[in-house]
């Protein structure tokens, strides 16, 4: 008997095998259905690569002039389940985005100012946006001084991996004003996670802060 669509994407995302994934989206709009619903799994395994997917089928879309528009109303979408009228939380929209823009670099003007701007209006969202952030790095590095006083506030979340995610961010993206609010943390113990490009990575507030002063400093 042959493995629900729903299994099929799991264990695909989970082989991280992104090539037979997105053929299998480019020919069944099931699959592309499915992978979009893994952008919610509990399941970290499951998605991160699923929001790595999303945005190489996106960049797919964006390579063939009649499906330009159909990644901007893709974007569009993600932008309004992260507000409250949707009647859900995007958790993961924010990731999402910033990632199809890493794939789609000529999307970063407006989205990457978008994704800030509604990261930061809802504490649920504001890992997901430091996460953005940091994955779009020296590139959004005048996005955020723009919204800079959202974004220096999640310093006062006292949350190791809030934390961990902001001074990671704000190294990546080379933010100078974060400097003092990093320096006061560089002696925490406390452990936090990131997912960066392909793997987890974990380490001590203070460590991650040490680095991401190094990065600023340069």
């Amino acid at each position: 008997m042959d493995k629900s669509i729903k299994q099929q994407v799991k264990d695909l995302l989970e082989r991280r095998d992104d090539i037979r994934l997105l053929e299998l989206c480019e020919n069944d709009r099931h699959f592309w259905r499915e992978l979009q619903f893994c952008l919610y799994d509990i399941d970290e395994r499951i998605r991160w690569p699923a929001i790595e997917v999303v945005a190489k089928f996106m960049q797919r879309w964006w390579q063939i002039i009649e499906r330009k528009e159909k990644v901007r109303v893709y974007i569009r979408n993600l932008f309004w389940s992260i507000k409250d009228e949707s009647g859900g939380i995007g958790w993961s929209s924010s990731q999402t985005i910033a990632e199809i823009i890493v794939n789609i670099p000529e999307l970063l003007d407006p989205y990457g100012s978008m994704m800030i701007a509604h990261a930061f209006e809802e504490p649920p969202l504001i890992k997901g946006g430091l996460w953005g952030i940091g994955r779009l790095g020296k590139r959004i590095t005048e996005a955020v001084d723009f919204f800079q006083a959202k974004v220096l506030a999640a310093f006062r979340i006292d949350d190791a991996e809030t934390l961990c995610l902001a001074v990671w961010a704000m190294g990546e993206a080379g933010f100078k004003p974060a400097l003092p609010y990093i320096e006061k943390l560089s002696g925490r113990k406390e452990h936090g996670r990131i997912y960066i490009k392909g793997d987890f990575h974990e380490k001590s507030l203070g460590e991650w802060a040490k680095e991401a002063i190094v990065k600023i400093s340069k």
